[in-house]
């Protein structure tokens, strides 16, 4: 039996999970962080990482869901994410 770990608000994320995550697309996670509204962590190879907490809590504010408690919308996990329907979308 495999165990899953649970999400920590320190996980790093790519581009790529946090857009996915913040239904955007990565061109548009990369403007986020360059404004200053996600900040990101580099690597030395520049690779941009973006912690899950500052994921969520973007998440939360763009859904007007930030809660006064200080609690916010959770994000799934990378592990439980499923494959995105190619639905809707334009050839």
């Amino acid at each position: 039996m495999a165990h899953e770990r649970k999400p920590h608000p320190d996980d790093l994320m790519t581009t790529g999970e946090a857009a996915r995550a913040l239904g955007l697309s990565s061109d548009m996670v990369r403007l986020l962080e360059r404004g200053g509204r996600l900040p990101a962590q580099r690597t030395t190879n520049g690779l941009r990482l973006f912690r899950r907490e500052d994921v969520e809590k973007l998440a939360a504010e763009r859904a007007g869901t930030a809660r006064s408690d200080g609690s916010r919308l959770a994000l799934p996990s990378n592990r439980s994410r499923s494959p995105r329907s190619g639905a809707g979308r334009g050839k």
